[in-house]
């Protein structure tokens, strides 16, 4: 069985996981594949810059564990990531369909710089096949807003991509429809793992956004 730990930033990286989880898990049975061992190892970190330092450990969550790692996903959150120096990317521009791609590319290879440190190229070469840099548009909140209607908030965004402030879309309707404020690290997780329990919904957030289906794409194909 194959073995996979999964690392994402924010509080409510384990409602994102348990998405990824559920899918992944439904559409390798679909293809007559073994389900994934997923590890039990914490994997939520509080920040982009927390999870950029998680990929400098990635040869010691690759062979430190037991049972050993054989594949690390990281899933950075594309929203402010253009603050982080050490990811040397411009904020990407509209139309985001055409800028998004250079973005996400330039993003993956400063973390795998990150993750293959000073090892040479040829020991890099014998590690990196479960190295697995990921980047979410925007953030938690855009798995959210295709799904805001089945969920009682409201009429949803189905172009999660022009919505680069998703969480502020959230609270704005959390605001409208249940009168107080959104608290990211309690409802996030809980409408994310509401989703996750769903597969009318994650295939909804799934057809809505590109880069969770990258994630899923990839895991499916182990």
């Amino acid at each position: 069985m194959t073995s996979v730990h999964i690392i994402t930033e924010d509080k409510t990286g384990g409602g994102l996981e348990a998405i990824i989880r559920a899918e992944v898990q439904r559409q390798r049975h679909s293809a007559g594949k073994t389900p994934l061992q997923f590890s039990k190892a914490r994997g939520t970190v509080n920040g982009n810059a927390q999870l950029l330092e998680q990929c400098r450990k990635y040869e010691l969550f690759r062979f430190n564990y037991a049972p050993r790692i054989e594949h690390v996903f990281y899933v950075i959150d594309a929203r402010n990531a253009w603050d982080l120096p050490q990811l040397e990317v411009q904020a990407p521009r509209v139309p985001y369909e055409q800028s998004l791609p250079s973005f996400i590319s330039t993003i993956q290879g400063s973390m795998a710089v990150l993750a293959r440190g000073t090892r040479t190229p040829q020991e890099w070469e014998k590690i990196r096949s479960g190295f697995h840099p990921h980047v979410l548009v925007w953030e938690r909140e855009s798995l959210i807003l295709p799904v805001t209607e089945q969920l009682g908030l409201g009429e949803p965004t189905m172009d999660v991509y022009a919505e680069r402030r998703a969480a502020e879309a959230i609270t704005e309707r959390f605001r409208r429809v249940r009168n107080r404020k959104y608290a990211k690290s309690i409802d996030g997780p809980e409408y994310l793992t509401r989703i996750a329990q769903d597969e009318r919904l994650r295939a909804t957030v799934l057809a809505s956004n590109a880069s969770l289906r990258a994630i899923v794409d990839e895991l499916v194909s182990l």
